[in-house]
């Protein structure tokens, strides 16, 4: 990251032209908002945060107020993402280059794999009908001239024949290590857009399939269930972050089982969940929420380092459709303040955005 920023460093400079004394007062402002959100102070946060001021570029604000006001601080994954993706603005592209990237990477190694395959096959089939031909001459009454040629060609047909052989055993590695290949570099996506300690799809996988749906199927609905573990501080704080940790986990666990496609369960971030709900309407994304609520509350909890029985953990949910292809962010929004609302009346309940 330090070495993307030095790398845009000159971008920056004909960013932010303010003369001193108005630098100054946005870094007057800029870093009790940091000492205050307990962000820490580097050189990427003074940036966003000096432009949060300068107000040059309103989108970044409209987001980071609305971090502040679900997280009550900006973690570093996002402040890096705000940087690249309003500031340096090389987040979309890069994200672009690399898909494209992995598309022709994939492609090259499908078709050297078919090649090879076609290759062999071939080969094969030469080498086959040429044993023939040479089988059908030495039934045939030669002189002694035809002979001597037919010896050759029987010579040479048996050493191409063992040339094949080793170019098949060559062909065979090559397409094995072809398959490796194609399946590390399918793990390493998959790697990039899983949750490490849930297994769960990570927000950036989530924002791309929701992306990929509005262009492709946008008539149809797509539903948000956003839903936050109550009171999980306090639990953290009273059973400490390991056992929070194992909640965590159980949790992914629970949402893999109950949720299969078109619901895309994610690990929004902390304690928050979010279920993509593909062309599913909100009255069916409503009920799954349901079942999720009653299904986690009736797990029975234990410290099994200590044999404790843990009361069982909840969660509160919120709903929202999304209205005529409606932007992510606005949408997300929406079953956010449902979810609040949510903890508002009691929490351990599910409750639909207006």
């Amino acid at each position: 990251m330090f070495i993307l920023l030095l790398k845009y460093i000159r971008e920056l400079e004909m960013i932010f032209t303010e003369d001193a004394n108005t630098a100054a007062g946005y870094l007057r402002k800029a870093v009790p908002k940091m000492i205050k959100h307990s962000i820490v102070p580097n050189p990427f946060n003074f940036t966003l945060w000096y432009s949060y001021y300068s107000k040059r570029f309103p989108e970044l604000n409209s987001e980071l107020d609305y971090i502040l006001d679900r997280f009550e601080t900006c973690p570093p994954e996002l402040s890096e993402q705000l940087l690249l993706k309003y500031i340096i603005k090389r987040d979309d592209t890069e994200h672009k280059d690399r898909d494209a990237f992995q598309k022709a990477i994939d492609s090259l190694l499908e078709d050297l794999s078919e090649n090879i395959g076609q290759t062999a096959a071939q080969s094969n089939s030469y080498l086959s009908a040429l044993g023939e031909n040479v089988a059908g001459l030495a039934d045939a009454n030669l002189d002694d001239a035809h002979e001597k040629i037919l010896d050759e060609l029987t010579d040479n047909a048996n050493s191409l024949c063992q040339l094949n052989d080793a170019l098949q055993i060559k062909m065979s590695s090559a397409q094995t290590e072809i398959e490796s290949l194609k399946k590390q570099l399918q793990d390493s996506v998959e790697e990039a857009n899983t949750d490490a300690l849930t297994g769960l799809s990570n927000r950036r996988f989530f924002e791309s399939v929701y992306q990929k749906f509005v262009e492709e199927e946008g008539e149809l609905e797509i539903s948000l269930v956003m839903m936050d573990i109550d009171k999980f501080k306090v639990f953290n704080d009273t059973h400490g972050h390991l056992m929070g940790d194992q909640v965590l986990k159980l949790v992914g666990r629970l949402l893999k089982t109950e949720c299969k496609k078109p619901i895309i369960p994610v690990r929004f971030g902390g304690e928050e969940f979010a279920l993509l709900c593909l062309g599913v309407n909100v009255q069916e994304a409503k009920e799954v929420a349901e079942r999720l609520r009653e299904r986690l509350s009736s797990i029975a909890l234990s410290n099994k380092r200590t044999g404790e029985k843990i009361s069982p953990v909840t969660a509160s949910f919120g709903v929202a459709v999304s209205k005529n292809i409606e932007l992510l962010p606005e949408l997300i929004e929406r079953a956010d303040k449902a979810l609040y609302q949510a903890k508002e009346n009691g929490r351990n309940r599910v409750q639909v955005a207006a």
